[in-house]
């Protein structure tokens, strides 16, 4: 069986070699865990999902309060740049007779750093502000223009920048520069079975398909798929939805389900995703409770499953949405 103390001072960065060895041995001979001979015993799963729960804090708290690069907000940038004049004012000559000479500089689609983030902060948080004038400015989108070797400055579009602001959109390559993950994508985690056919189908062909979402799940074969497809597409993909439908009976007659799903769950924290879960009546507490006390979760049954599922795309309009992303073509 695990050693339960040395499971709960296991830290995320291990998380992965976790995940590793119990494909390549089928038990937990991890260093720190008594080791097991066999398959893997159901009754090690609840352990197995305590060690992906967040330690001293909130998951909300580290997926949240972090800057972004977020298109609308670069976007609102460049409009708020466009078509803008700042003015430079000299003076010269203060000592002759003649008196000072005022000259000026206007500095088109330019604005100083006040004028241009103020305003958007009613909007938008100072960070992603930050985050995405320097992504233009890596982007040639901005540029600056400074009189002086300390003098006064101010944020001037390019060319690239106007062509952006007038169209109100990125190009194709550039859009792909903005996102770490593919924006609308999604990871379902099922089990691969016919009896769940009618489950799967109902969230991919009828929820999120419809709403513009694209889905990947874990097909692969052998260990290496494991630790290279699989785990690239949770990389890859902005949202991690989990199907734990029914598997194992237990003693208590409710039920566990497929000790991979509890696997791949494990992978999406690890890579920093904040799992979706879709939890079937029966399910024993003992082996979802500790999921579902962190992450956000929907009940269902086979009975009314569609009515459950169909919140599912509309969770994550609400994230792109407060994350500033625009929401999928439909």
């Amino acid at each position: 069986m695990i050693n339960t103390q040395n499971a709960q001072d296991c830290k995320s960065s291990c998380y992965l070699d976790i995940l590793i060895m119990l494909l390549k041995r089928g038990n937990y001979q991890q260093p720190g865990f008594e080791p097991t001979c066999g398959q893997t015993d159901t009754s090690e799963i609840a352990v197995f999902i305590r060690l992906f729960r967040p330690y001293n804090t909130c998951w909300t708290e580290l997926t949240e309060g972090s800057s972004l690069i977020s298109e609308e907000i670069c976007l609102a940038v460049v409009k708020a740049l466009n078509g803008r004049v700042s003015t430079y004012t000299t003076q010269t000559h203060l000592d002759t007779p003649e008196g000072p000479k005022t000259t000026k500089q206007d500095v088109a689609n330019a604005l100083a750093e006040g004028p241009l983030i103020r305003p958007l902060l009613a909007r938008y948080d100072l960070a992603d502000l930050e985050a995405a004038i320097r992504w233009l400015q890596l982007g040639e989108y901005i540029s600056r223009t400074q009189w002086g070797l300390a003098g006064l400055w101010v944020h001037v579009l390019t060319e690239k920048g106007v062509a952006a602001a007038n169209s109100g959109a990125f190009t194709g390559d550039e859009r792909k520069l903005l996102y770490q993950d593919s924006p609308y994508q999604v990871f379902l985690a099922h089990q691969f079975r016919g009896k769940d056919a009618s489950l799967t189908t109902e969230v991919v062909d009828n929820v999120l398909v419809p709403a513009g979402y694209t889905v990947v799940d874990g097909r692969a074969d052998g260990l290496e798929q494991f630790r290279t497809a699989i785990l690239s597409k949770i990389r890859s993909s902005r949202f991690f939805l989990c199907l734990l439908s029914q598997r194992s009976r237990l003693d208590t007659g409710l039920f566990a389900s497929s000790v991979w799903l509890y696997q791949e769950v494990g992978a999406a924290v690890a890579l920093s995703r904040r799992p979706l879960l879709l939890v079937e009546e029966g399910i024993d507490s003992h082996y979802a409770g500790e999921l579902q006390k962190v992450y956000e979760y929907v009940p269902f049954t086979r009975a009314d499953f569609a009515v459950s599922f169909s919140s599912i795309a509309g969770r994550f309009d609400a994230d792109l949405q407060r994350h500033h992303i625009p929401l999928p073509p439909r």
